[in-house]
């Protein structure tokens, strides 16, 4: 059983979402549709090392979010050291901005 408000899991006996307070309907997750999202990119970070970094915080923040990097650092998957020039944008929810922006500061400012 599924909200579908807050899209929260619950157990077959369960009828009502405890935080919506709105019938659940007999779903999976992979059953609803995928909200849109408008992406907006955080400060760039100057190598992977560092996009990695602020996406572990990121994951362990619950803050959606993806990388996308030039094509030369992704298809031969140079990691451990920067290429000159190489850059990594982090794309999160618009409404998340603030909040990403916020968690990975101290990142940003030690990449540039």
């Amino acid at each position: 059983m599924i909200c579908p408000e807050c899209h929260a899991e619950y157990l077959n006996h369960i009828k009502e979402c405890g935080d919506c307070n709105v019938s659940l309907i007999d779903a999976c997750v992979l059953d609803l549709p995928i909200p849109e999202m408008t992406w907006s990119a955080l400060p760039p970070f100057q190598g992977k090392v560092y996009a990695d970094m602020a996406a572990e915080i990121l994951d362990k923040n619950s803050v959606p979010y993806y990388l996308k990097m030039d094509w030369f650092s992704s298809a031969f998957a140079i990691e451990a050291a920067s290429l000159p020039g190489d850059v990594v944008r982090i794309f999160v929810p618009e409404d998340a901005v603030e909040k990403a922006s916020d968690l990975v500061a101290s990142i940003t400012e030690n990449s540039a």
